[in-house]
């Protein structure tokens, strides 16, 4: 490998070494990009820094990360649930966002 192979390599190893580090810039990362384009690809943002830290180790990882009790990664908008539906806990909403019949 080289040029940008080599620092691959390197930002990676160092990643590994010091996880809570890299997680810290990631973080940060992912706030000014947010903050940048008006948290308008804050899904796309987040997944990038997903699969970065999957590809380091770091990140939260296991149950405790969600306080739903899964290990799905929890939506950093928040979960409200149906109760916060403006239907009044109904939720008729079909796949693509869209309120479904009448």
């Amino acid at each position: 490998m080289s040029g940008i192979g080599d620092w691959a390599k390197k930002a990676e190893d160092l990643a590994r070494e010091h996880p809570d580090q890299a997680d810290q810039v990631l973080d940060q990362g992912e706030r000014f990009a947010g903050e940048r384009t008006g948290h308008k690809y804050d899904e796309q943002i987040g997944k990038g820094v997903d699969a970065v830290q999957r590809r380091y180790g770091g990140g939260d990882a296991g149950p405790e990360a969600d306080p739903r009790g899964g290990t799905e990664p929890v939506d950093p908008r928040g979960d409200a649930g149906p109760e916060a539906s403006p239907q009044g806990g109904r939720n008729d909403a079909g796949p693509e966002g869209r309120v479904q019949g009448g």
